[in-house]
């Protein structure tokens, strides 16, 4: 199975095609922010590199979130049109669970950590044999703080790796926090990858666990600057479009 990977939920953006086990070809733009201009010229250049249209794939796999407002849209309607265009299977990949696949290798527990802004850090647990990666905790928001404290009682019961691009902004508070024993990640390997997403994306598209391409969006994990301010007084707020 041929799928195309796209990955837009930080600053840079990135595609990769997977061939089953096999990589065929990843391209990541080193320039951030320009999302709109530069992925589909990356996924056309990609696909002349390793000699296959669109009508050669199989199936698009992308990035959902949580991250970027901005780039999530734009990966998702991307990976909509070539699949409105072409008929494709969709498969959205939650972020965290490929930043946890990125750091593979690893046996123990992995703790994805990805700057939430506004004082908050998006992550999830996950339980790791070698590169068998099973989440064991909700996708959530939390503060650094709180984090801290669940990273270090996780820590006490095997070994946990950390990684991400909040340990740019929280690494120094998280590492005064959690036992000595903890691994952090080099930020080189703090993306997630493009070819996991494609990789993650194959599965799921041969468990035919697929989008609706008319009515898939973003996996949201807190609402809205907006809608924050909409719902206050209103009791809690559901989820919704995250700015970050």
């Amino acid at each position: 199975m041929i799928v195309l990977g796209i990955e837009t939920s930080g600053d840079l953006c990135g595609c990769a095609v997977v061939d089953g086990g096999r990589l065929l070809g990843e391209v990541v733009s080193s320039v951030p922010g320009e999302h709109v201009e530069r992925l589909v010229h990356l996924i056309g250049s990609l696909l002349e590199e390793i000699s296959i249209g669109v009508d050669g794939l199989d199936g698009v796999a992308v990035s959902l979130g949580p991250g970027s407002f901005t780039g999530l849209r734009i990966g998702l309607g991307t990976a909509k049109g070539l699949c409105f265009g072409t008929g494709l299977p969709l498969a959205g990949v939650p972020t965290l669970d490929a930043m946890a696949e990125t750091a593979c290798p690893w046996t123990g527990n992995i703790v994805p950590v990805r700057d939430a802004r506004r004082g908050e850090i998006y992550t999830a647990s996950y339980s790791s044999v070698e590169t068998t990666v099973e989440r064991i905790s909700e996708y959530r928001a939390l503060e650094p703080e709180r984090l801290g404290r669940e990273i270090r009682e996780l820590a006490g019961r095997g070994k946990t790796l950390v990684s991400g691009d909040a340990l740019s902004r929280y690494g120094e508070l998280l590492r005064g926090l959690l036992p000595d024993d903890v691994v952090f990640l080099p930020s080189e390997r703090w993306i997630p990858s493009p070819r996991v997403v494609a990789a993650i994306g194959m599965r799921l598209i041969g468990e035919g666990k697929v989008l609706d391409v008319g009515s898939s969006e973003p996996l949201y994990v807190r609402p809205s600057e907006a809608e924050r301010q909409a719902g206050k007084g209103k009791g809690p707020a559901g989820h919704g479009s995250s700015q970050y």
